[in-house]
Formats: structure tokens, sequence, C-alpha cells
């Protein structure tokens, strides 16, 4: 397993890329800048020199997040602050992300393979976000997207992610709020969420910021009731176990979709 820099620059970059043509990382000198595999490919290394040359990005400073389908880093760009997120292009996303895929007519002519994949799920995340962020939801500002990176608003201070709702206490207000965000998502971003839990919302400033929208659907794609019930369900057993009254999920189901 390769080890990552502390901070990831384009100088660095240049010299990754041109070892990689050179001797496909056959590295010898342990003090030489390693890479983490499946991260940095050089697909991906060309893409983030790419944002880098453009602007968008000057560096790379370390991992706030690491989960199963990217990893997410905090960056510092022409706006500040930011946050970088990486998608997989490993085999192992494959699938789960073509079944979202289905039925969203924005990704027809997705090429299906492991980097086309990736670099759809990541221009979906992006879409998704700007559609939620235009409609006044509260998500990161979506910043920019290429290949399979995507940037947005970084939610921290100094390189430390704000916490996340299963981190924070929470009370019935948080409850009733993240239901309000439900609910505008579908009336107002005309979105479902599709995959949301305690792990994706921050709370953050007295606010409860949405994250994680690849997998998020229009309201008009086939299985968005199903998700959408899901997505109550989430809430509602993370609230439960919280000790925190919570509504019948059929009503809040009801009256998302037909208030």
């Amino acid at each position: 397993m390769f080890e990552e820099p502390e901070e990831i620059t384009k100088d660095v970059l240049r010299g990754l890329i041109k070892r990689e043509r050179r001797d496909r990382f056959k590295v010898k000198d342990k003090d030489e800048v390693k890479v983490l595999e499946g991260v940095f490919d050089v697909r991906t290394m060309l893409i983030l020199y790419s944002l880098m040359n453009r602007g968008h990005l000057s560096s790379l400073k370390g991992v706030v997040r690491t989960g199963k389908e990217a990893r997410v880093y905090w960056g510092v760009g022409s706006h500040g602050d930011v946050a970088v997120k990486i998608y997989y292009t490993v085999a192992s996303q494959f699938k789960r992300r073509v079944a979202y895929m289905k039925g969203d007519p924005r990704f027809r002519n997705v090429k299906h393979t492991p980097y086309g994949i990736a670099e759809a799920w990541a221009r979906r995340e992006f879409i998704n976000l700007r559609q939620a962020h235009g409609a006044g939801i509260p998500v990161p500002k979506p910043l920019s997207v290429k290949g399979n990176v995507l940037i947005m608003e970084f939610m921290g201070v100094d390189g430390v992610p704000a916490p996340l709702l299963v981190e924070s206490e929470v009370d019935e207000d948080d409850y009733h709020m993240v239901l309000e965000h439900v609910k505008r998502l579908w009336d107002d971003a005309s979105l479902v969420h599709a995959d949301l839990s305690e792990y994706n919302i921050f709370k953050w400033k007295g606010r409860l910021i949405l994250l994680d929208f690849g997998s998020a659907v229009d309201k008009d794609h086939p299985n968005a009731l199903e998700f959408l019930a899901r997505d109550i369900n989430n809430v509602n057993r993370f609230f439960d176990e919280r000790g925190i009254e919570i509504r019948r999920a059929d009503e809040v189901l009801e009256e998302v979709i037909h208030s």
C-alpha cells in the first residue's frame, strides 16, 4: 500500500505523473512521495492537475472522511477551503451505482466501465447538489466537477469537518427540521435523497446540512417513493434510538407527497 504525502500540490502531481510514465510506480527511493492505490491512479492525478491548472484547486491538505464510495480531502482553492471528493474507480462500486442510475434520463449514455460509472456518479452528485442548493436546501455548495473529482464547499474549520448528526446531541427540533428538509427536497428541488441517515447530515452552527447526494433521484424516478419511505424510516429509527418522540412513517410519507 502506498503512503500519501502530507500535502499534494501541482508540483507533486507533476512529479508523480512523470514518474508513472517512466517506470509505472516501481518506487525504489523510500523518501519519494507515494500515493494511495485506488484513489490516486494516473487518470485521477491528471484530473487533479487539470483542476489546479484551471485555478479551481491549489492543494490537497489531508483526508477528512473515507467512505465506501469515495474519499474526501480538505483542499485549498480559489474559494478558500474546499472539500474535494474523489470517487473510487474500482469495480466493487460498479453494480450499486448502475442500479441507482437506471431510470434517470440524465445518464442514459454512460459508459458501463468502472471509470465511466465513477465519473458519471461525480457528475450526478454535482447536478443533484446544484439542484438542491438552487432550491434553497441546506447542502454544501457545489463548485466544480471533472472526471471522478468533485469540489464543493467545505463544512468545518481549518480542515476539521463539521460534526455529523450521529456525533451530535439532538432534540425534537432537529427531528422536525430533518423531516422539513426531506419535504422541501421533494417540493422545491424535485429530489429524493435516497441514502439519508445520521451519517450524511451535518449539525453545524445551529443548522442541519444534508450531504452525499450521489444516490439522489428525481421524484419521477420509478423507485422514488420506495427511496423516500426508506429515508423517512432511517430518520425515524435514529431519532427513536435517541429517545425523541417520532411520528408514524406512513403519515410523514403521505404528508410529503400530498401536501
